[in-house]
């Protein structure tokens, strides 16, 4: 019997059901009670949470219950596995439809029964139930930490620094928490950030001054308008008093503890996780929602600074225009300058007077927010650099067979005669195994039955060490097969190249971005020549022109 054994811990300890006690456990329950000659494999993953299916050596153990390599899966207990409901259920069915019993030591389950099965599927109800009261009664315990001004994890804002100390509990136990303290240098930055806002008056003009003038984060990137808001619009630096207080109950902000003009004001709960187009990202709360609390943190800038600044954002906002969509063009997110690396931004330019369409070029966004200062490259019509790399994609049709010649041979290994050598030779291996066990159970000479043990131990090392050199062969073949369906895709694809300048703008944009991973533009050299370089996606690498 093969047993898979799997273990799980969210993190690194040394003690209870770490990753090495599960495993004995295991061992010792399977031994014990099911098969004492059994043969393990052991998966383990720590580190990861059973809130999800995504783990790699879980994975693993999956393909192998998938692939009829393991008879029974054991595990210390139910929540090793999952604590969702729905992901359970299908890592159960799986293993049913592949014929593997299932065993948890700790909640005495077995799949072996139909009682079993259904005992599996309510206790991992509550195991879930459990998880998410976890995580409610996490989150319940982090706001009221948050509404008494605590600082609760996060990203460490712009002029502060963390430091942790310790301290007991009314019950005598040690513990741990982080608070923000000054870094004055940086501190005086942002102050001078909050006085250049006012003197220039817009966003766009502060990032445009920080790129003229170089100046970047502790990172060394340069200011993006989206870091900057985050900076001036934050509420940890001011001194707050009630002034402040009123302005964010304006906007509908909650705000706890009491004022005294020194200590600043920490906001929170202002976005969420949601899932959109199939990936997890972060979206604001509504501001009823959001609160702020006065915190421990001593502000650093004086109310009267931070709330012009507010005001000013106010503005600006009332009186910025609404601007319609920009133009699709076919390289959007695809195009970047060849002299900095910068990506190209689609610029709009003058009606002409005979076409009556507004010329449309690309221009470099560093170029752009530095005035010139970083990168003096040239605008480039919209329309010369597109159809450069459609006809670069046409031309590319036509040439196909020397494109693809190399990524033919890739795949024009074959391991067919290698294998059939490797199982004759596993099968003679075995053939021999079975003649020694054969004689072994004749035979009741001690010596001999020494030498025939011996040698039949001999044997299954080979016979391992053959079966290895047969899977890595086959896993090599499968491979091969992924590019041979792959290297179909591409003749495909680029076939399809040989009548892109006739296809609908949307099948032109999903083609190249199927086939283009970036696009550079060199602007003109001594000679006024310019071009373009295209560096193509995945196996397309090959292709590079």
């Amino acid at each position: 019997m093969i047993v898979a054994i799997y273990s799980r811990k969210s993190k690194f300890t040394g003690k209870g059901d770490s990753i090495e006690n599960q495993i004995e456990m295991c061992k010792a329950h399977v031994q014990a009670h099911i098969n004492k000659d059994a043969e393990f494999i052991i998966y383990e993953d720590e580190g990861f949470s059973g809130g999800n299916i995504n783990r790699p050596e879980f994975k693993k153990l999956m393909n192998d219950a998938k692939n009829k390599k393991i008879d029974l899966l054991i595990c210390y207990r139910l929540d090793r596995i999952s604590r969702n409901v729905s992901d359970f259920s299908s890592v159960l069915e799986t293993l049913q439809e592949n014929k593997v019993d299932f065993v948890s030591i700790k909640e005495q389950f077995d799949t072996s029964s139909p009682m079993g099965r259904a005992m599996i599927y309510i206790a991992s109800v509550f195991a879930q139930l459990e998880r998410e009261t976890i995580a409610e009664r996490v989150k319940d315990n982090m706001l009221e930490m948050a509404k008494n001004g605590k600082w609760t994890g996060g990203k460490i804002p712009l002029g502060f620094k963390s430091e942790k100390s310790y301290f007991y509990d009314d019950e005598g136990k040690k513990r741990q928490q982080t608070s923000l303290v000054h870094n004055t240098e940086d501190l005086e930055f942002v102050k001078f950030l909050y006085e250049k806002y006012l003197e220039l008056g817009s966003l766009h003009k502060l990032e445009v001054y920080t790129h003229q003038n170089n100046i970047r984060s502790a990172s060394g990137k340069l200011f993006e308008k989206s870091t900057l808001k985050l900076v001036l619009q934050n509420t940890i630096y001011v001194k707050a008093n009630s002034s402040v207080i009123d302005y964010l109950e304006t906007k509908g902000c909650k705000v706890y503890g009491e004022i005294d003009n020194e200590h600043s004001l920490l906001t929170y709960n202002k976005t969420e996780a949601v899932h959109k187009n199939g990936k997890q990202t972060k979206a604001n709360k509504s501001p009823s929602e959001m609160f702020a609390a006065v915190s421990s943190v001593i502000g650093y800038l004086e109310p009267e600074l931070w709330l012009r600044v507010q005001y000013q954002f106010d503005k600006n906002r009332d009186t910025f225009p609404r601007l319609g969509k920009t133009h699709n063009s076919l390289l959007t997110g695809k195009i970047f300058c060849g002299s900095c690396k910068s990506r190209l931004i689609v610029q709009h330019g003058n009606v002409s007077p005979k076409t009556g369409k507004r010329h449309l070029y690309y221009n470099c966004y560093l170029k752009k927010v530095s005035k010139k200062q970083l990168c003096d490259v040239k605008n480039v019509k919209l329309e010369r650099v597109e159809e450069a790399v459609l006809q670069t994609l046409k031309n590319l049709s036509y040439n196909k067979n020397l494109f693809l010649s190399n990524l033919k041979n890739i795949n024009s290994k074959d391991n067919n005669n290698e294998l059939l050598s490797l199982n004759k030779q596993l099968e003679e291996k075995n053939s021999q195994i079975n003649v020694l066990v054969d004689k072994l159970s004749k035979d009741h000479d001690d010596l001999i039955t020494d030498v025939l043990l011996n040698k039949i131990t001999e044997l299954k090392k080979e016979c391992n060490i053959i079966e290895n050199n047969i899977n890595a062969l086959k896993k090599e073949n499968l491979e091969n097969e992924n590019n041979k369906l792959e290297f179909s895709l591409v003749e495909t694809l680029i076939s399809k190249c040989s009548y892109i300048d006739k296809l609908e703008h949307s099948e032109q944009k999903q083609l190249i971005n199927t086939l283009i991973d970036k696009v550079y533009y060199f602007p003109p050299d001594e000679l006024g020549d310019d071009k373009i370089e295209i560096n193509f996606v995945g196996a397309f690498d090959l292709l590079n022109a």
